[in-house]
C-alpha cells in the first residue's frame, strides 16, 4: 500500500470514529442535561443543531490552536 493509501485510510477511519463518537456523546449529554426521555422528532430536531454547534466549535478549538 502507498504511503498516500495509508495516510487517506488513517484520515477515513479517524474521521468516521469521531463521528460516531460525537454521535454516541451528543446523545448521552442531551439525555443527561436536557428534558429528553425518548428519541422523537424533537429529540433529532435539537440533534441536528447541536451536532452543527459541536462541529463548528471543534473547528474553531483546532483553528485557533
Amino acid at each position: 500500500m502507498s504511503k498516500e493509501k495509508i495516510i487517506n485510510k488513517v484520515v477515513d477511519e479517524t474521521v468516521d470514529t469521531l463521528i460516531d463518537n460525537v454521535w454516541e456523546l451528543l446523545q448521552d449529554y442531551m439525555y443527561e442535561y436536557g428534558n429528553y426521555t425518548e428519541s422523537n422528532d424533537e429529540f433529532y430536531d435539537d440533534y441536528k443543531v447541536m451536532e452543527v454547534k459541536v462541529v463548528e466549535e471543534l473547528y474553531n478549538r483546532i483553528k485557533n490552536k
